[in-house]
């Protein structure tokens, strides 16, 4: 068997086109990766923005908790709004972020603690199948 190509690509180029004819070039590759990546990156963006909104609506649920406890349980409601201070921080550190300084922590959490993160894939996949479930029904 040879090991020639089933067709020559002696003369492609990295223009997109040719005569108005596209022609496969490492341009094409680039573009198309880097509109994936794109999409991508808009992506994880939404789902941050998305999560920075229910990480939001924790504070907001802690606030109505302590309110409904009133003063009758002042240990409770000082540790509640600890949490909710610790929650706020949270959100307020995944909106500051780019997604490469995201994806960069989540490295460094994987290399730092593999069981851990095997078992937050392990919930966050639970977590998103019982939703696709519930939007399915």
């Amino acid at each position: 068997m040879t090991d020639q190509l089933p067709i020559d690509a002696s003369d492609w180029n990295d223009d997109d086109t040719s005569d108005g004819v596209a022609v496969p070039g490492s341009n094409t590759l680039d573009n198309l990766l880097d509109f994936f990546r794109g999409r991508l990156i808009a992506m994880v963006e939404d789902a941050r923005d998305s999560m920075v909104g229910q990480v939001r609506g924790l504070t907001s649920l802690s606030g109505l908790l302590t309110d409904a406890l009133g003063a009758n349980a002042a240990p409770v409601t000082r540790v509640v709004g600890d949490y909710a201070g610790s929650i706020n921080s949270i959100a307020d550190a995944l909106e500051q972020k780019s997604v490469e300084e995201l994806v960069e922590d989540g490295r460094e959490l994987v290399r730092a603690q593999p069981a851990a993160a095997v078992g937050i894939a392990i919930a966050i996949g639970f977590l998103a199948g019982r939703m696709l479930k519930a939007a399915r029904d």
